[in-house]
């Protein structure tokens, strides 16, 4: 039979087995607060995170709703030559205040300025 490191016998090495010169030299381990720290505070820690993470992600509750989201009554309109977002609130959404669907009309475009350019459509919320 092959000599494996499993097969070979085990020799254990004490301190007693080396001359006395070198155990005099050789200390005992001897851990600092620091290092206690560092080699059972640091493993304990990023276990609990590692732990308390995959709790915070099977015990949340689920964000998705089966119900349909209440959304805001809106009509297309499309731009003509000379339409301003005061002109188009004031006429597609005359209950509210022109101001106020000034700013829902560019929420719900997108629209990063007060420029319309001809045939976009927008959407205008009725306000009803």
């Amino acid at each position: 039979m092959a000599n494996t490191a499993l097969s070979a016998q085990l020799h254990l090495v004490t301190a007693n087995d080396y001359p006395i010169d070198l155990q005099e030299r050789l200390a005992p381990l001897r851990l600092t607060r620091r290092g206690k720290f560092v080699l059972i505070g640091v493993p304990i820690f990023i276990i609990s995170t590692a732990v308390l993470m995959l709790l915070g992600l099977f015990l949340s509750p689920a964000k998705a709703s089966d119900s349909v989201p209440l959304g805001v009554e809106a009509v297309t309109v499309t731009v003509i030559e000379g339409d301003t977002l005061w002109g188009i609130a004031r006429e597609f959404a005359p209950e509210l205040e022109p101001r106020e669907a000034i700013r829902q009309i560019g929420d719900l475009n997108n629209l990063n300025s007060s420029v319309l350019q001809a045939g976009t459509e927008l959407f205008v919320p009725t306000g009803s």
